[in-house]
């Protein structure tokens, strides 16, 4: 790569504003928020939380988590000036991004939520690949999501395993150079598939995130803020 990227990921802020303040020296190229900035909050009380990690300074590209409302979040974050990757893409430089936010569930009535990102998790795979068409010639590929892969940084307190058949299947026919996530709080870290690193970026409301160096070679390196 002819120019290297320093992305700062983060996700599961739930509101807790004051840990933004410990990452304002921190630098670094664009800021890949893979949801729950919120808790569930009014646009009123999620507002705080918007503008503290907008003052940052870097680009925020974002999808929105499972406590991230439809009815809040659209009209907020366009007024904070972040770029809302869900179902969608975008190309910084010779990178390219794609996204989707929110959670699988299986229960229909859960589905019908009007303020929840619900979807099916076998939706995921046809969304991901119309994206990555539109990215197919960037020098490298990075899908930012909520939730993890199955397999991959998404075991629970239980020891069940909880992410996205789906997102896995998409991973490992295209084989994105990155995917960062997060929505399980407790199996932050790395692994891969196949060739493609996947990050669970942590918890943030426990002071969790990771900084991820995209050159020749792909670095991660965890922070934590006390």
């Amino acid at each position: 790569m002819s120019e290297g990227l320093r992305i700062l990921g983060l996700a599961d802020l739930h509101d807790c504003t004051e840990r933004l303040r410990d990452l304002k020296d921190l630098k670094c190229d664009l800021i890949a928020f893979c949801g729950d900035l919120h808790n569930g909050s009014s646009r009123e009380r999620a507002r705080p939380a918007a503008m503290a990690l907008a003052c940052l300074g870097p680009p925020v590209l974002i999808v929105p988590g499972n406590m991230d409302h439809r009815d809040v979040v659209p009209v907020l974050w366009e007024k904070a000036g972040f770029i809302m990757l869900h179902q969608s893409s975008f190309r910084h430089k010779e990178y390219g991004f794609i996204g989707m936010g929110g959670m699988i569930v299986k229960d229909p009535r859960r589905l019908g939520d009007p303020n929840r990102y619900y979807h099916r998790d076998e939706e995921v795979y046809s969304i991901l690949e119309k994206a990555y068409q539109e990215v197919s010639g960037a020098r490298a590929k990075v899908v930012i999501v909520h939730q993890p892969p199955r397999g991959a940084q998404d075991i629970l307190y239980n020891g069940e395993r909880s992410g996205s058949l789906e997102l896995r299947r998409f991973i490992e026919n295209f084989q994105p150079d990155l995917v960062l996530c997060g929505h399980i709080h407790e199996d932050r870290g790395e692994c891969l598939i196949g060739s493609t690193l996947v990050v669970n970026v942590g918890e943030l409301r426990r002071g969790y995130g990771a900084m991820i160096e995209l050159n020749d070679e792909i670095t991660v390196e965890g922070i934590r803020s006390i």
